[in-house]
């Protein structure tokens, strides 16, 4: 104790030496800042994903190769295996003590195709055929017909290019598209139209609108779940448009970033982006890649042109040339309006969103319609899975339309077996039926043949004999998609993953070992991994930030040795009379050492005790109500739009005992070389 308060007061004679007091308390003042920060992302990363679909845990086939997520990475979805019998194992799990909710899941990808101008056309001109009969109506028709005629004049015109475009097709469907491109350019056809609208209006879009191409594709990255659970379950879901599919009938939910960026009208998104630029600062003058979105507006007015009716054209004229001041034509006047600079772009863009929006498809896809879902399939090729877009939703908090989370879709369980072409434990019952029916009930043959030896494979005659007068078994006929589905087939078709939801307060760890100790008792291959695993992509950005604290923390750590071990051994060399005269009445050079080095400790310990209490200090006063996430892309990150730094007790104590090492660790060589000095040189060294 006696050497304590020897160093103490020989820390406080030398003011020189708080240089190292003062350059730890800013080292742990920064690491206390930026653990903090670490915290808060962390924190906030694990928020947003165990609220939107994560949940706290999640629960496999322990004898998967992979492990589940539900944020995909560029290797796509891991391989698993359905969980036995979820049914029961969802009861078993649900009773387990810390389990609220039992959310049943699949990730998944697929694509649609956007849809051609032709299409929306048919779409338009459907709807009105099929309003009662009356003269307005017919007079619609009438004007809608003749603008449908001048647009497959059009097609008709650039039968060299499609012909180009659809080179893979087989000589008869090539004739045949031929044959219906010629029907359609026959004035009987379009009497045919006036009589019978809806059946050449099928014509057109069996025949005739495939010949335009089905669009641009869309990548659609899904989460299958049950639909009714699903909103429940994760509080950050939001309804935006529409409504949820009915309980038991398929359906898909698009995400509102999805929507937004995918299917609205190009120009319309172009427009959104300028306006979410020029809120941020960005100007046309000083932004060469504003005014590089501003030129692409241009570029896609003539798709936007294509997808405009007669009634729309006129609409849309009529307006602008309110709006301008002047009449005009469509094309010359969407020109002029959309000729974009600092001085118009702001009251233009509200004169689009309030004025032309109206009378614009502003979406290729509405609540309603159905998207055919395409999938690889191994050898069957791709398979598509038509379903209806019930509407939109967003995950509240995290981020807008640039979003991650918020760009993917909502599917049922079903519409996602369908689309990898898995069957249901009933449905592989029912097809082994069938085959025993037919008497083919017999083992299968090796499916690699191509390394099988040549044989003659003999077969057992069926049962039935030749003239026995049984019946042949008689199917039912099937949909190949059915639109309904029962409790029992939502959950009886191999679940591959589950979120497991834990009550408040509930210890997470705890959780996984009780589901752990239930699958050794009742021998079904659970296992489970927790948020930071299954986030994937998005929570790899929390280890991403401690990697670079731990850097950061390694590079003022080299610091703080260099220049705190320089001055304490600046000082010690200054001490050489003292530590003579110490030795001299009997100190002995152990305790020279430790003296020198509990100063070092001091002053270690002292300083990062000061950053410490500056940090805590820093963060109550000045982001006390946490930092404003202004950036949409990140607020995922930060558990929504306020990023709140979270530093407990045990990190400040981490910081100051890493910080008193660090220095400590500094003190080492001075105390060492001070305390060698021999006592009749260091006498000498005073005298001089």
């Amino acid at each position: 104790m006696a050497l304590v308060s020897f160093a103490f007061h020989g820390v406080l004679a030398r003011p020189r030496s708080w240089v190292v007091g003062l350059l730890a308390a800013g080292s742990a003042l920064l690491l206390t800042l930026g653990v903090a920060l670490v915290g808060g992302i962390s924190d906030g990363t694990r928020r947003s994903l165990i609220e939107s679909g994560t949940g706290d845990l999640q629960l496999y086939n322990a004898t998967s190769t992979g492990t589940p997520v539900v944020v995909q990475d560029s290797g796509g979805a891991p391989e698993l295996q359905p969980i036995p019998d979820f049914a029961q194992v969802e009861a078993r799990v649900r009773a387990v003590d810390g389990v609220r909710e039992v959310v049943p899941l699949e990730v998944g990808g697929a694509w649609v195709f956007r849809g051609n101008y032709l299409d929306e056309k048919l779409s338009s001109i459907r709807a009105v055929a099929r309003e009662p009969a009356t003269a307005a109506r017919e007079a619609r028709l009438a004007v809608l017909g003749a603008d449908l005629e001048r647009t497959l004049r059009d097609v008709v015109r650039d039968d060299g290019r499609r012909a180009e475009a659809f080179a893979f097709l087989k000589e008869e469907e090539a004739r045949e598209d031929r044959q219906a491109l010629e029907a359609v350019a026959e004035p009987a056809f379009w009497e045919r139209f006036r009589t019978e609208p809806l059946e050449t209006l099928e014509y057109l879009e069996n025949r005739v609108a495939r010949q335009v191409g089905e669009g641009a594709s869309i990548d659609v990255e899904f989460l299958a779940s049950d639909l009714a659970l699903f909103p429940r379950a994760f509080p950050r879901f939001e309804l935006v448009s529409g409504s949820l599919p009915p309980p038991g009938q398929r359906g898909l939910m698009l995400g509102q970033g999805l929507y937004e960026q995918h299917f609205k009208l190009p120009v319309a998104a172009l427009l959104d982006t300028l306006h979410r630029e020029r809120s941020r600062g960005a100007t046309f003058a000083q932004d060469e890649s504003l005014r590089t979105v501003a030129e692409r507006c241009l570029v896609e007015l003539p798709d936007l042109l294509a997808r405009l009716d007669a009634e729309r054209s006129q609409a849309v004229a009529q307006a602008l040339g309110t709006l301008l001041g002047h009449p005009g034509e469509v094309e010359p006047l969407l020109r002029e309006f959309l000729t974009l600079d600092d001085a118009n772009f702001d009251a233009r863009y509200q004169q689009f969103q309030e004025v032309l929006a109206p009378h614009l498809p502003l979406y290729r896809v509405r609540p309603g319609d159905t998207l055919v879902l395409m999938s690889p399939n191994g050898s069957l090729g791709v398979t598509g899975v038509p379903v209806r877009v019930w509407g939109t939703f967003r995950f509240k908090g995290l981020g807008g339309d640039l979003s991650r989370v918020n760009s993917l879709g909502l599917l049922d369980l079903v519409t996602a077996r369908f689309l990898a072409n898995r069957r249901t434990q009933a449905e592989d019952d029912e097809v082994r039926k069938d085959v025993e029916a037919l008497g083919l009930a017999q083992p299968m043959a090796p499916t690699d043949l191509a390394l099988q030896p040549a044989a003659i494979i003999e077969v057992p005659e069926a049962g039935a004999q030749e003239g026995s007068g049984a019946a042949p078994p008689v199917f039912a006929r099937h949909e190949a998609f059915p639109e309904h589905f029962t409790p029992e087939t939502l959950r009886g078709g191999g679940i591959l993953q589950a979120a497991l939801v834990l009550e408040t307060g509930a210890d997470a760890d705890a959780v996984a070992e009780r589901i752990d100790a239930l699958a050794k008792e009742t021998g079904a291959p659970l296992a489970t991994v927790d948020w930071s695993e299954a986030g994937g992509l998005l929570a790899g950005v929390v280890g991403i930030t401690q990697v670079v604290l731990l850097a950061l923390a390694a590079l003022m750590s080299l610091f703080v040795v260099m220049v705190s071990g320089s001055t304490l051994l600046l000082l010690a060399r200054e001490r050489v009379g003292e530590v003579g005269t110490l030795r001299a009445v009997g100190m002995q050079r152990r305790e020279v050492f430790t003296v020198l080095l509990c100063e070092g400790l001091l002053l270690g310990v002292l300083g990062a005790g000061l950053g410490v209490g500056l940090g805590v200090a820093l963060l109550r006063l000045v982001v006390g109500q946490g930092i404003p996430v202004r950036d949409e892309s990140l607020q995922v990150f930060m558990g929504g739009n306020v990023l709140m730094p979270q530093l407990s007790a045990t990190a400040g104590l981490v910081v100051v005992a890493v910080v008193g090492a660090v220095v400590v660790a500094a003190s080492l060589v001075p105390a060492w070389r001070g305390s060698a000095v021999l006592p009749i040189e260091a006498m000498r060294k005073r005298e001089d």
